[in-house]
């Protein structure tokens, strides 16, 4: 029986017998061949579209965080602009740079109510603390439409991505928490701890000089206000409103100065210990908790960062361990930055606390190191990507 097209049962097996129907499943192939490429097109753009979205907001979240960091350290909106542009020339979008209009950067203001509540952008006011990008690539952008990977027959060949990025200048709540131990009337470079121990003062001192009498003027204590004040300077250029406490600490810590927006009370403050320093011990501790807690009066603005930034000449000598202080101040959403001053401070220790704290470490070897090291941490405040 030729060309058959059924089982055969002949000596007990189903064997499949090919006959006329062979063949038949290309026609079907040939139909639905277009089919499949079509929807192959369609997923390859669309997921071309969804990383084309991605580049450019990564684009523009990169030229909005250029552009208000150069604000916030300069105050000037054409250096944030060029900021800006800068940016977009590092980051592809769908294979071109972002190239950004005047129109594009949009100045304003961000605030909010509480640390619960979203940041609110809104155009122009004072003081300018933000920056809007608002990227697209629309047919009126300087790079035009996005072209498809692959046009297909009834659909469109290119799309205009649009996003948007805002950075807004935090404000902030410091708490300045500094060492006023007995070493910090020695010079930078002395070996304090020796000196100490064989019962000597500060070779900077002038002759007859003991403690409680005025701070030397080599003192590391006065080369610490002269850095407050560089700090404090750069605060008051910021767009934004920062309010600084001040908390001093040798064997006990000292709440000098509550949260204010009123920098000259800082190192008026200071000059008290200035005209009369006396010994202590380092209680590490007992100053990042007095620190936090200026950050929790019931004045503070409820919807500021809360930074500590804790100075030490030393080591840690008395009270419970500042590492442990660090931690429980981060967990109340507290970030806290160390600075080590001169060869005598334990860098090692104030690492883990600053680690802890879930902030920066700095260390100083100098006077004009200690300037740089406040200038350094006034210029890596937080700031937000807020939208």
């Amino acid at each position: 029986m030729a060309n058959r097209d059924f089982y055969s049962l002949s000596e007990g097996c189903a064997c499949w017998q090919p006959g006329r129907r062979q063949g038949a499943i290309f026609p079907l192939v040939v139909v639905l061949l277009p089919v499949i490429l079509m929807l192959s097109c369609f997923v390859i753009n669309l997921a071309f579209m969804e990383l084309t979205r991605t580049e450019l907001q990564i684009s523009t979240d990169a030229a909005s965080r250029a552009a208000g960091h150069k604000l916030a350290f300069t105050g000037l909106e054409a250096q944030a602009r060029a900021a800006a542009r800068d940016a977009g020339k590092r980051n592809l979008v769908a294979g071109k740079i972002l190239k950004l209009r005047d129109k594009d950067i949009e100045f304003g203001t961000s605030t909010r109510t509480s640390v619960k509540t979203r940041y609110v952008f809104k155009s122009g006011g004072t003081p300018v603390n933000a920056v809007r990008i608002d990227a697209n690539r629309t047919a009126s952008s300087l790079n035009g439409v996005v072209k498809m990977i692959f046009p297909t027959f009834g659909s469109a060949d290119s799309f205009a991505p649009v996003q948007t990025g805002i950075s807004s200048q935090l404000e902030l709540d410091v708490a300045l928490v500094l060492d006023r131990s007995g070493s910090m009337a020695y010079g930078d470079f002395e070996d304090s701890v020796a000196r100490a121990s064989a019962g000597l003062g500060p070779a900077i001192a002038p002759p007859g000089w003991w403690f409680c009498d005025p701070a030397p003027k080599q003192s590391r204590w006065l080369a610490l206000i002269d850095a407050v004040k560089v700090f404090l300077d750069i605060l008051a250029k910021s767009p934004s409103q920062e309010h600084v406490s001040l908390v001093t600490y040798n064997s006990s810590s000292k709440i000098e100065t509550k949260l204010t927006g009123n920098y000259a009370k800082i190192p008026k403050a200071m000059d008290v210990y200035s005209k009369k320093f006396c010994e202590g011990a380092t209680n590490i501790y007992a100053g990042i908790n007095s620190g936090v807690n200026t950050l929790a009066d019931p004045l503070a603005r409820p919807w500021a960062t809360k930074v500590i930034i804790v100075l030490t000449d030393g080591k840690h000598n008395t009270g419970s361990k500042p590492e442990k202080a660090a931690a429980q101040a981060f967990k109340n959403g507290i970030t806290l930055y160390t600075i080590t001053f001169s060869k005598d401070a334990d860098q090692k220790r104030m690492q883990k606390v600053a680690a802890n704290g879930g902030g920066k470490h700095f260390h100083a070897a100098s006077n004009a190191d200690l300037s740089q090291a406040f200038r350094k941490i006034a210029n890596s405040l937080p700031s937000l990507l807020t939208k």
